[in-house]
This record gives C-alpha cells, structure tokens and sequence, in this order.
C-alpha cells in the first residue's frame, strides 16, 4: 500500500531531514528484507540479510539527490521502490561475487560467524548507516571497519577536495548540498567529483561500499 504523503517525504528526506529519510527506508523495510533474503550467505541468513539490507540504506541515502520521484505518491513511491531495490540486487550480487571468489581460493575456510539461529529478522532504521535496534556484535564490528577503511582510503586520495567531500557527506550526513555550500563549490562540481571518488574508493576497497 502506498503511503499517504510519501512524495513530500521523500522531497524533505533530499533536502537533508534525516527522520524524513528513516521513515522512507521504514515504509520500505519488509520489501528490502525480502529482497535481501534472496542474496543472504547460506551460513548466516539473518545477519547477512541484516547487513545487506543496511549497506542497501547507505547506498540509497548517500545517493537520494540524484533519485527523481514522480508527480504524486504513487508514482513517486513505485519509483522508489524500483530504484531502491536495484541498489539491493547490485549489492547482494556483489555479495555473492566476493563470496563465491572467496571459496575458491585455495588454502583457506569460510568461517560463519554469528551464524546461530536468531527467531527474526532484526529491524533498524534508516539514515547515514541504518542502526539495527539491537545490533549484533559482530554486525558492529563490520560497521566499525567499514569506516576505518574508508577514512584510510580517504587518506590515499590525490585529490583532497574530493576526499574532504566524501568525508563530509559520509561521516558528518551533509547532503552534497550543503557540502558544496560549505566548500563554496558548485551542486555539480561536488557531485561529479563524489562519484568520481566513490569509483575510486570502490575499486580500492574492492567494491564493499
């Protein structure tokens, strides 16, 4: 069902609102999961279907100045819809890429970790990394590493411009935007060298962004 107001809320989430874009990503939440499921690592379902779901939100959120939404709620909703569960599907073959590159190398174990039976999916919302209500450890950890690679790859950048945006959009949720108003750049100028530092950063990091 589509929710009522759900074009000017998606407006407010690209204008910065954070509650805005949490209850964006909420109203989406058991179609991600179900989507997510699909692509979830056999020796941890749960957890993996959590982290892809949450990566998914990142990526949705770190993007929502480029999503164009239709003319009312429906159409605006079914377009997001559309456009958010691609992220997914890209993410989690990505996923099961890596995963499967990972078995084949020779000399080395996949171990599952977390990988006990949970009674359900855990829900989180939405905003620069979608919090779990009751995160997993080993879900933190994942998160806290994360950032750590990117603040060290954000080290190696030629380009310290484009690292201080990626750094102010990733870590501090200003919208690109805002960034630019900050940096007294152009919209476009900030969003062409964002994306041409993302590839960079995806490609340093292996594509796990």
């Amino acid at each position: 069902m589509v929710s009522k107001g759900f074009h000017d809320l998606v407006r407010r989430a690209q204008a910065g609102d954070r509650r805005a874009m949490d209850q964006v990503l909420e109203t989406l939440r058991p179609h991600l999961e179900k989507l997510a499921h699909a692509y979830a690592n056999p020796a941890r379902p749960v957890e993996s279907t959590s982290d892809l779901v949450q990566r998914s939100c990142l990526r949705a959120w770190q993007g929502m100045e480029d999503f164009e939404g239709g003319k009312d709620d429906e159409q605006t909703f079914g377009m997001f819809r559309a456009w958010i569960g691609r992220i997914v599907r890209n993410l989690g073959l990505n996923s099961q890429r890596d995963l499967q590159a990972e078995r084949r190398r020779p000399g080395k174990k996949i171990l599952a970790v977390g990988a006990k039976k949970q009674s359900q999916t855990t829900r989180h919302g939405g905003g620069l990394d979608p919090p779990a209500a009751d995160p997993t450890p080993s879900a933190n950890a994942v998160r806290k590493e994360r950032a750590r690679q990117v603040r060290d790859a954000l080290a190696g950048l030629s380009d310290q411009v484009a690292a201080e945006i990626v750094r102010m959009h990733f870590f501090e949720g200003l919208t690109l935007r805002k960034v630019a108003e900050r940096l007294g750049l152009t919209h476009n100028q900030v969003r062409d060298r964002y994306r041409a530092s993302m590839r960079r950063l995806e490609e340093y990091l292996g594509g796990t962004l």
